[in-house]
Protein backbone atom coordinates (compact mmCIF):
# COMPACT_ATOMS: atom_id res chain seq x y z
CA UNK A 1 0.00 0.00 0.00
CA UNK A 2 1.27 3.93 -1.22
CA UNK A 3 -1.61 5.37 1.43
CA UNK A 4 -0.42 7.09 4.79
CA UNK A 5 -2.19 8.07 8.32
CA UNK A 6 -4.21 11.46 8.35
CA UNK A 7 -2.28 13.97 9.52
CA UNK A 8 -4.49 16.01 12.11
CA UNK A 9 -5.91 18.80 9.38
CA UNK A 10 -6.67 16.25 6.87
CA UNK A 11 -8.57 14.23 9.76
CA UNK A 12 -10.42 17.60 10.26
CA UNK A 13 -10.63 18.14 7.02
CA UNK A 14 -11.88 14.33 6.32
CA UNK A 15 -14.76 14.79 9.62
CA UNK A 16 -16.03 18.42 8.53
CA UNK A 17 -16.60 17.78 4.73
CA UNK A 18 -14.24 20.33 3.79
CA UNK A 19 -14.48 21.12 0.13
CA UNK A 20 -11.18 23.36 0.25
CA UNK A 21 -9.06 19.93 0.55
CA UNK A 22 -11.08 18.67 -2.39
CA UNK A 23 -7.80 17.20 -5.01
CA UNK A 24 -5.14 17.97 -2.41
CA UNK A 25 -5.61 14.18 -0.97
CA UNK A 26 -8.12 11.36 -0.99
CA UNK A 27 -8.99 9.07 1.55
CA UNK A 28 -9.84 5.45 1.14
CA UNK A 29 -11.67 3.50 4.24
CA UNK A 30 -10.07 0.15 4.91
CA UNK A 31 -13.66 -1.58 5.49
CA UNK A 32 -15.58 -0.84 2.96
CA UNK A 33 -13.14 -0.75 0.11
CA UNK A 34 -14.06 2.58 -0.86
CA UNK A 35 -11.68 5.89 -1.83
CA UNK A 36 -13.70 9.24 -1.22
CA UNK A 37 -13.03 13.35 -1.77
CA UNK A 38 -12.62 15.45 1.45
CA UNK A 39 -15.76 16.61 0.99
CA UNK A 40 -17.90 13.04 0.80
CA UNK A 41 -21.22 13.19 2.92
CA UNK A 42 -21.12 9.74 3.61
CA UNK A 43 -21.14 7.81 7.15
CA UNK A 44 -18.26 8.84 9.37
CA UNK A 45 -15.70 6.77 8.91
CA UNK A 46 -13.19 5.34 12.55
CA UNK A 47 -9.70 6.96 11.87
CA UNK A 48 -7.88 4.04 12.34
CA UNK A 49 -9.56 2.67 9.04
CA UNK A 50 -8.43 5.35 7.31
CA UNK A 51 -5.35 5.82 4.13
CA UNK A 52 -4.48 8.80 2.97
CA UNK A 53 -3.67 8.99 -0.79
CA UNK A 54 -2.43 12.00 -2.66
CA UNK A 55 -3.85 10.42 -5.98
CA UNK A 56 -7.48 8.81 -6.81
CA UNK A 57 -4.92 6.52 -9.18
CA UNK A 58 -2.78 5.15 -6.11
CA UNK A 59 -6.11 4.17 -4.47
CA UNK A 60 -7.34 2.44 -7.20
CA UNK A 61 -4.58 0.40 -7.68
CA UNK A 62 -4.37 -0.74 -3.79
CA UNK A 63 -7.62 -2.01 -4.86
CA UNK A 64 -10.13 0.74 -3.39
CA UNK A 65 -13.19 1.69 -5.40
CA UNK A 66 -14.13 5.79 -6.21
CA UNK A 67 -17.23 6.42 -4.17
CA UNK A 68 -20.66 6.21 -5.92
CA UNK A 69 -21.32 9.35 -3.37
CA UNK A 70 -18.67 11.69 -4.08
CA UNK A 71 -17.40 10.89 -7.21
CA UNK A 72 -14.07 11.20 -6.61
CA UNK A 73 -12.96 9.96 -10.31
CA UNK A 74 -15.02 13.22 -11.62
CA UNK A 75 -12.95 16.17 -10.84
CA UNK A 76 -15.79 18.63 -12.07
CA UNK A 77 -18.13 17.23 -10.39
CA UNK A 78 -19.96 19.77 -7.65
CA UNK A 79 -21.62 17.00 -5.72
CA UNK A 80 -25.32 15.42 -5.17
CA UNK A 81 -26.51 18.56 -3.96
CA UNK A 82 -25.13 21.22 -6.14
CA UNK A 83 -26.36 18.84 -9.08
CA UNK A 84 -30.25 18.86 -7.59
CA UNK A 85 -29.88 22.38 -7.44
CA UNK A 86 -29.35 22.88 -11.04
CA UNK A 87 -31.81 20.56 -12.15
CA UNK A 88 -34.32 22.19 -9.60
CA UNK A 89 -33.25 25.79 -11.18
CA UNK A 90 -33.40 24.09 -15.17
CA UNK A 91 -37.26 23.22 -13.56
CA UNK A 92 -38.04 26.68 -12.02
CA UNK A 93 -36.77 27.90 -15.16
CA UNK A 94 -38.80 25.92 -17.77
CA UNK A 95 -42.02 26.45 -15.85
CA UNK A 96 -41.84 29.99 -14.15
CA UNK A 97 -45.03 30.86 -15.48
CA UNK A 98 -46.65 28.12 -13.35
CA UNK A 99 -47.68 28.60 -10.17
CA UNK A 100 -45.33 27.39 -7.85
CA UNK A 101 -45.32 24.17 -5.94
CA UNK A 102 -42.16 22.79 -4.03
CA UNK A 103 -44.37 19.48 -3.93
CA UNK A 104 -44.35 18.89 -7.63
CA UNK A 105 -40.89 19.91 -7.97
CA UNK A 106 -39.89 17.50 -5.65
CA UNK A 107 -41.98 15.03 -7.44
CA UNK A 108 -40.58 15.38 -10.93
CA UNK A 109 -37.27 15.68 -9.45
CA UNK A 110 -37.77 12.19 -7.55
CA UNK A 111 -36.97 13.66 -4.07
CA UNK A 112 -38.35 14.45 -0.74
CA UNK A 113 -39.32 18.37 -0.42
CA UNK A 114 -37.25 19.04 2.61
CA UNK A 115 -34.43 17.28 1.26
CA UNK A 116 -34.30 19.47 -2.21
CA UNK A 117 -35.18 22.64 0.28
CA UNK A 118 -32.38 21.65 2.16
CA UNK A 119 -29.73 21.43 -0.61
CA UNK A 120 -31.42 24.40 -2.73
CA UNK A 121 -31.05 26.82 0.23
CA UNK A 122 -27.63 25.41 0.69
CA UNK A 123 -26.22 25.54 -2.83
CA UNK A 124 -28.08 28.75 -4.16
CA UNK A 125 -28.15 30.44 -1.13
CA UNK A 126 -31.99 31.43 -1.94
CA UNK A 127 -34.98 29.79 -1.74
CA UNK A 128 -37.22 27.66 -4.63
CA UNK A 129 -39.45 30.16 -4.12
CA UNK A 130 -37.32 33.16 -4.41
CA UNK A 131 -35.65 32.02 -7.29
CA UNK A 132 -38.90 31.33 -9.23
CA UNK A 133 -40.36 34.88 -8.25
CA UNK A 134 -36.59 36.15 -9.48
CA UNK A 135 -36.97 34.59 -12.70
CA UNK A 136 -40.65 36.20 -13.16
CA UNK A 137 -39.38 39.32 -12.84
CA UNK A 138 -36.50 38.53 -15.08
CA UNK A 139 -39.06 37.73 -17.64
CA UNK A 140 -41.45 40.94 -16.98
CA UNK A 141 -38.77 43.62 -17.16
CA UNK A 142 -38.83 42.18 -20.49
CA UNK A 143 -41.96 42.49 -21.29
CA UNK A 144 -42.28 45.45 -19.82
CA UNK A 145 -39.69 47.41 -21.99
CA UNK A 146 -41.60 45.16 -25.26
CA UNK A 147 -44.75 46.16 -24.89
CA UNK A 148 -45.54 49.71 -23.46
CA UNK A 149 -48.62 49.87 -23.77
CA UNK A 150 -49.73 46.65 -22.43
CA UNK A 151 -51.25 46.94 -18.60
CA UNK A 152 -49.18 46.24 -15.69
CA UNK A 153 -52.37 43.49 -15.27
CA UNK A 154 -51.38 41.97 -18.88
CA UNK A 155 -47.35 41.74 -17.87
CA UNK A 156 -47.81 40.51 -14.66
CA UNK A 157 -50.08 37.50 -16.12
CA UNK A 158 -48.01 37.39 -19.00
CA UNK A 159 -44.38 36.39 -16.43
CA UNK A 160 -46.71 33.91 -14.44
CA UNK A 161 -48.34 36.11 -11.50
CA UNK A 162 -52.01 35.14 -10.60
CA UNK A 163 -52.97 38.96 -10.11
CA UNK A 164 -51.57 42.51 -10.66
CA UNK A 165 -51.37 43.12 -6.57
CA UNK A 166 -49.37 40.35 -6.05
CA UNK A 167 -46.70 41.42 -9.09
CA UNK A 168 -46.83 44.73 -7.78
CA UNK A 169 -45.59 43.49 -4.72
CA UNK A 170 -42.91 41.29 -5.53
CA UNK A 171 -41.69 43.15 -8.41
CA UNK A 172 -40.75 45.57 -6.00
CA UNK A 173 -39.58 43.49 -3.40
CA UNK A 174 -36.94 41.71 -5.88
CA UNK A 175 -36.15 44.65 -8.61
CA UNK A 176 -36.24 47.27 -5.95
CA UNK A 177 -39.10 49.84 -7.98
CA UNK A 178 -42.84 49.37 -8.98
CA UNK A 179 -43.43 47.64 -12.59
CA UNK A 180 -44.51 51.18 -13.44
CA UNK A 181 -41.72 52.91 -12.60
CA UNK A 182 -39.35 49.94 -14.01
CA UNK A 183 -40.79 51.44 -17.16
CA UNK A 184 -40.91 54.26 -16.99
CA UNK A 185 -37.43 54.47 -16.67
CA UNK A 186 -36.36 52.24 -18.81
CA UNK A 187 -38.70 54.06 -21.73
CA UNK A 188 -37.28 57.58 -20.94
CA UNK A 189 -33.46 56.91 -21.32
Amino acid sequence: MTGKSATNEQWNAILQNDKHYDGSFFYAVKTTGVVCRPSCTSRQCNRENTIIYDTLDQAVSDGFRPCRRCHPELPHWNGAQQELTEAAKAYLKEHYTEKFSLEQMADALFVNESYLLRCFKECAKTTPLRYHNELRCIAAKELLIRFPNRSISYIGNEAGFASAAHFSRVFKEICGCTPSRYRAEKINL
